[in-house]
């Protein structure tokens, strides 16, 4: 069976976002996934800065987030458009997930062998559709930059 972590890139109340992830959850779940479904704003994380991670090293909820990630096949992502791209609470949260909490970890441990949907709800004309064309991109380069890392 396969285990999916789902969640938005919003922290907003009543987010079009978390609601489409739940509803592709309980979709997911009738199809015999095991899905969990997080909320972002259950996981504030301070923007990404490497002096801070040199210092404190990951923050207990980065932890925390990448815990759940390395215990997931997949990964189940519903965001929101800002500006034509995706939310910076998104954007942290993918970066903090990609540091390595000791130097035998393996690089990018929390993308290895992962399948990632993505998807976007919003009541504008386009629907969120600008804002995936750069989600879809980012986590691309993370999965292939494992396996450049592996293979070469």
């Amino acid at each position: 069976m396969a285990k999916i972590l789902a969640f938005s890139g919003s922290a907003r109340e009543n987010s079009y976002n978390q609601k489409l992830v739940k509803i592709a959850a309980l979709g997911a779940s009738k199809v015999g996934a095991e899905v969990t479904v997080i909320n972002l704003a259950d996981y504030p994380l301070p923007l990404y800065n490497a002096d801070l991670e040199k210092e404190q090293g990951l923050p207990e909820n980065a932890k925390k987030l990448k815990q759940l990630m390395l215990e997931h096949d997949g990964l189940l992502i519903a965001s929101p458009e800002y500006n034509s791209a995706f939310s910076a609470l998104l954007k942290n949260t993918i970066d903090w997930m990609s540091r390595a909490e000791s130097s035998d970890e393996k690089p990018l441990a929390a993308y290895q062998g992962k399948v990632a949907a993505i998807m976007a709800a919003s009541p504008g004309a386009l629907g969120g559709i600008r804002g995936l064309v750069f989600l879809r991109n980012k986590l691309f380069l993370k999965l292939i930059k494992h396996f450049i890392k592996r293979v070469f």
